[in-house]
């Protein structure tokens, strides 16, 4: 059963419920206190901003309306977002968006949507006058830095003295490890070579990299309270580097607008999102799920997956309710793409532990195409790249059904900004109606505090 979302985002859960086989019509009955519950609870946090914990602020539902409330962003921002942007273009070789986490994720997904597999290949002319892009500080292995300060070098020795980097630094605190020692290295090493120029986008108010923007007088934006980082793509943080890239922004804001008005009503029936989230939640608490591997089929999706395992995973895979009851911990996120993918985990996805919920992501329509020279049946046959993509998507589907294997498919009529603006937010939809199910704090992230307390114990040896 296929449904609208909006005109150009569809949702089908043919293989997720009403088979007997998977989550039945009785099942949606039996946890409709937990659906109701939830439903009411994203409705109040829609209004009163206040997440599930007493002074926890929760403001993603007014992202989509980021630019026309102008409440979580300033006119001056707005402002100096537009004249960063119109600066890079034509005055900028090289961006380097250095974060991790959903500093980074999200921003990945907008380069690989926007820019694809070979921009950086491609002359200044071909990129309309945008810079090469390049990540850093989303990991803290030396050789990743050491090759692009190398490949950096090289291009500023051809340009001999003219090369021009901008360095868009995106942290909260100013203290994250990987982004901030990552921009320790580029502040120290870049002008020896290069004409550099650095922003930031960090906290409102306080913390190291704020004051390091002040006392530098470094451009800076804000992250908006309330958001945490696996929210903050719709805000500055994919905003500005959206702008960077020549991304409609506004196009991004309004796919995300017209998802969050058509998944108000508090009933399943007439919310996709919620729906979604509650088959996936009982498909979880009643059938065994424990895995939900995301598999979109267009390698320019294919770091969407990373985005959507840190939303899942940081949101759902809580210890303990917010009344301090076990919580039920919700599932391993797996990364994929179609078809590549179906050569290497299809065989497992088939005939593995039927443990694992499979999300097809879907493109209707390609914004290229090629023909594929075949033989079948002994004869041979001419059929376009993009049927053989969908084609091979619904035969994984129908097999993994025909296995009794749980799938869902939310398919985009294009991928344009408007449309993954749609996508993107409906995933904060579902993870949000899916958390209040289970009583949780979607919100938080307490589990990664255990980790970094150790590290910094450990780097702490080496202070002077």
């Amino acid at each position: 059963m296929s449904v609208s979302v909006w005109d150009g985002l569809s949702v089908d859960w043919t293989n997720l419920y009403g088979q007997d086989w998977n989550v039945q019509a009785s099942d949606l009955e039996a946890f409709g206190p937990e659906i109701r519950r939830a439903a009411a609870e994203v409705t109040r946090i829609r209004e009163s901003g206040c997440g599930p914990r007493e002074g926890e602020k929760v403001l993603f539902p007014r992202l989509p309306y980021l630019l026309e409330e102008k409440r979580l962003i300033s006119e001056a921002e707005i402002e100096a977002m537009n004249a960063l942007a119109g600066e890079c273009r034509d005055g900028v070789d090289a961006l380097i968006s250095v974060g991790i986490g959903g500093s980074y994720l999200g921003n990945q997904v907008l380069f690989d949507v926007a820019c694809g597999s070979y921009w950086n290949l491609m002359t200044a002319q071909e990129r309309d006058g945008r810079p090469q892009v390049f990540f850093a500080g989303q990991t803290a292995d030396p050789e990743a830095l050491v090759a692009l300060l190398h490949y950096l070098r090289s291009r500023a020795a051809e340009k001999k003295g003219s090369y021009r980097v901008l360095v868009l630094v995106i942290s909260k605190s100013g203290t994250t490890v990987e982004p901030s020692g990552a921009l320790s290295v580029l502040e120290r090493t870049l002008p020896e070579f290069c004409n550099v120029r650095f922003a930031a986008i960090t906290d409102r108010e306080k913390g190291t990299l704020l004051e390091q923007c002040r006392h530098k007088g470094w451009t800076h934006f804000t992250v908006p309270e309330g958001i945490g980082g696996r929210f903050s793509v719709f805000s500055q943080v994919g905003l500005v580097f959206a702008a960077l890239l020549g991304l409609d922004g506004e196009g991004f804001l309004r796919g995300a607008r017209q998802t969050e008005e058509a998944c108000r009503s508090e009933e399943w029936k007439t919310n996709p999102a919620l729906a979604l989230a509650a088959m996936k939640y009982i498909a979880t608490v009643r059938y065994g799920i424990t895995a939900e591997v995301t598999m979109p089929y267009g390698n320019r999706l294919r770091s969407l997956g990373g985005w959507y395992a840190q939303l899942l995973g940081e949101s759902l895979g809580k210890k303990n309710t917010v009344s301090g009851e076990p919580a039920y911990g919700g599932r391993t996120p797996v990364c994929a793409v179609g078809t590549t993918d179906m050569h290497s985990l299809t065989q497992e996805h088939q005939d593995g532990r039927n443990n694992k919920l499979l999300q097809f992501i879907a493109v209707e329509e390609a914004a290229e195409d090629l023909p594929f020279h075949l033989e079948e049946g002994g004869r041979p046959c001419t059929v376009p790249m993009s049927h053989v993509l969908q084609a091979a998507l619904q035969a994984n589907a129908e097999a993994l059904a025909s296995a009794g294997k749980m799938s869902c498919c939310l398919s985009l009529h294009r991928l344009d900004a408007e449309h993954l603006g749609g996508l993107m937010y409906f995933f904060f939809l579902t993870i949000a109606y899916e958390g209040a199910m289970a009583g949780i704090d979607a919100y938080d992230q307490p589990g990664v505090e255990t980790y970094k307390a150790i590290l910094h114990g450990d780097l702490a040896a080496y202070a002077d």
